[in-house]
């Protein structure tokens, strides 16, 4: 929890990039603590920001109101869904008070936070949900969470240090939120990420999804296939070298437990860049490395391919896992041949040394002809 102003101003960061990469948000804090005036900061950057105060709406303001027209039964939605779908610009949907709402309501409201749908009406791809919440034993009539609810936000700690509210009732000048933009290569940048993720599984398979026992903990984050989704996501947007705010935005979408892990694991890692890789598929920048290593590096090289797929980069993937096999043996490669297998180019030659995985291949129905 940000208990200085430095720990503050790396969660401001980190909501900053849920809004920029449209995975919704949730900050648990104390009454008071100024959860909504910070995200209602948003607007002064051109962000329209439609704060709901959930404890005041029924099911229908989320999953819209039957009516008839023209004969036929549809679901009419709320003027907040209007007033947001008809803003050109960007916006952000704040459901506020997120734990006093009852079950029914958070339950609608899940349609519109996860699949951008508010009755017939369908939200553009630039609004971001985000939400805030009292722990229940503070929060006027609060409810825990459901896991399916609590497993759709990156949940994020947040408190009001003395030191930034004293300045700031002073000054007057209150922290705002930064959105930051996504790089031109964004696209190539969640590859890369994802790519991280599933090599971390497929040595940690355990942790692909772990539901916690206890009920407070299934209110929080754990990790599911939606959740690693989320964390790879937040990596790929989250500004270079800002190691804080990555770790906020791991432990919030995965858990502490399983985002220390997975950041350990990352860290240690010391591999080659895959478009040096490409660029010399016959070379020895694998060797020495542990198979698990090599399973990781092979997964950037098949990341990169899917970015950009030529047939020479296709051809110059499959060196690298040949190269790589030769190194290392079959296994660490032969996952990412079969990838690369289902996303050939149509003129993209077979390198000879790719009769080494026939075994596998033939057993997967992907021996090429």
């Amino acid at each position: 929890m940000a208990r200085d102003r430095a720990g503050y101003e790396q969660v401001l960061r980190a909501v900053g990039v849920c809004i920029a990469s449209r995975i919704p948000f949730l900050l648990w804090g104390e009454p008071g603590a100024g959860k909504t005036a910070v995200v209602e900061s948003a607007a002064d950057a051109g962000w329209h920001v439609e704060t709901l105060i959930c404890s005041h709406y029924e099911p229908s303001d989320f999953a819209g109101l039957p009516v008839v027209a023209d004969g036929r039964v549809t679901l009419a939605p709320p003027q907040w869904a209007v007033r947001v779908a008809e803003h050109e610009g960007p916006s952000v949907v704040f459901f506020d008070e997120w734990t006093t709402a009852s079950p029914a309501v958070q339950a609608a409201a899940l349609r519109p936070l996860t699949h951008g749908e508010v009755g017939a009406l369908r939200l553009p791809a630039r609004v971001s949900f985000g939400a805030a919440a009292n722990p229940a034993d503070v929060a006027a009539s609060g409810w825990e969470l459901a896991a399916p609810t609590a497993n759709r936000f990156v949940h994020l700690e947040w408190a009001l240090p003395i030191e930034v509210f004293t300045e700031c009732l002073v000054t007057g000048a209150w922290p705002r939120i930064h959105v930051p933009e996504l790089t031109a290569d964004h696209a190539a940048r969640v590859s890369a990420a994802r790519s991280q993720v599933a090599a971390f599984l497929a040595v940690r398979s355990t942790q692909l999804s772990a539901i916690p026992r206890d009920a407070a903990s299934r209110g929080r984050a754990f990790p599911t296939p939606r959740t690693w989704d989320y964390a790879a996501r937040l990596m790929a947007a989250c500004p270079p070298g800002d190691v804080e705010a990555l770790r906020l935005l791991v432990h919030g979408a995965v858990g502490a437990p399983t985002g220390h892990e997975f950041l350990a694991w990352r860290a240690a890692l010391d591999l080659p860049d895959p478009e040096s890789l490409l660029a010399d598929p016959d070379g020895d920048l694998l060797a020495g490395l542990r198979s698990d290593r090599v399973h990781v590096a092979l997964q950037g090289v098949l990341a990169a391919v899917t970015t950009r797929t030529t047939p020479a980069r296709w051809e110059a993937g499959v060196g690298v896992c040949v190269r790589a096999a030769e190194l290392s043996g079959l296994d660490p490669a032969v996952p990412v041949v079969r990838s690369l297998l289902r996303i050939r180019p149509t003129r993209a030659a077979l390198p000879a040394g790719l009769r080494v995985f026939a075994g596998p291949l033939a057993l997967a129905g992907l021996l090429p002809a």
